[in-house]
């Protein structure tokens, strides 16, 4: 090689060494690659769960059976809605000394604390006004008994009642039954007049749902779930069928969502072959004998 050509060739491996050597940190740890800094997003929290509403339903066999049944399974199975029920057959307002349904109502609200109460009392109320120790103050049929039945009411439905909750007060279905309508026919209007008079309660209507155009009792009807109209009452004329109380219960059942400002959930399918089957079983006292 000659001397020139040997000078380029050191001249060209020192440059590289030098190259190589400017290359490499001073501490002698491989540096690593710069990222660029992303953006960073902040996660918005998950809305909390709107809170769920409270209806109690409260009466007598009406509410015990398979309405009652039938009307807290539907409400129970909104999203939306907590139902708890309590009932006893034969009772009303004119008893308290069988069963005082003033007491009982004011420890169910205090209790459940309820949006709304839905009741139907009154079917078993066309006797004598008794008091709390069982001795009769107004014989059925006497001029002043309205008066007493009207005090009545007001007293069960203020007991019941608080700030921002609502009362729906079922006028009690029409059965077709001569004599026991004439009853009714006085403690329906003594309630409705009751009832409409306050602000924080209902009055619904049930003449629509159990009569013809005519103004008949209505027999039969169709129901959802069975393929054929059917009868809705059972033999004493005054307590319904299977099918009659769930066809109640879905004639009910929009008129408690409208009074929550809901709108209807997820349908609930019920069994009507094997009768009703209640979200929570309803609790009462003992029967009467």
């Amino acid at each position: 090689m000659s001397t020139r050509a040997l000078r380029a060739f050191l001249l060209l491996a020192s440059l590289s060494t030098a190259a190589h050597a400017a290359s490499e940190p001073a501490s002698g740890v491989t540096a690593s690659p710069v990222l660029p800094t992303l953006p960073t997003h902040e996660v918005a929290p998950a809305p909390a769960p709107e809170p769920r509403r409270t209806v109690l339903l409260l009466g007598d066999s009406l509410i015990a059976t398979g309405f009652g049944e039938y009307l807290q399974t539907q409400l129970s199975a909104h999203p939306r809605i907590r139902c708890e029920r309590r009932a006893k057959s034969s009772t009303g307002l004119a008893r308290p000394d069988f069963f005082d349904w003033l007491e009982v109502g004011q420890q169910e609200v205090q209790q459940h604390q309820p949006d709304v109460v839905v009741v139907i009392l009154g079917g078993n109320d066309g006797q004598a006004l008794h008091t709390k120790v069982g001795q009769a103050t107004v014989a059925w049929g006497n001029p002043d008994w309205g008066d007493g039945y009207r005090q009545r009411v007001q007293e069960f439905t203020t007991a019941i009642s608080a700030p921002g909750r609502k009362i729906i007060w079922l006028e009690l279905p029409a059965t077709g039954r001569h004599r026991f309508e004439q009853k009714l026919a006085l403690i329906r209007g003594l309630q409705r007049e009751v009832i409409t008079a306050r602000e924080d309660a209902v009055h619904l209507d049930t003449r629509p749902f159990f009569t013809d155009a005519r103004g008949r009792a209505l027999n039969k009807a169709p129901v959802e779930g069975f393929r054929k109209p059917m009868r809705l009452r059972m033999t004493d004329g005054v307590h319904f069928t299977v099918a009659g109380g769930r066809y109640f219960a879905s004639k009910v059942y929009p008129e408690v969502l409208g009074v929550l400002g809901l709108e209807p959930g997820q349908k609930h399918t019920a069994r009507p072959a094997g009768g009703p089957t209640p979200a929570r079983q309803a609790r009462a006292a003992p029967s009467s004998p």
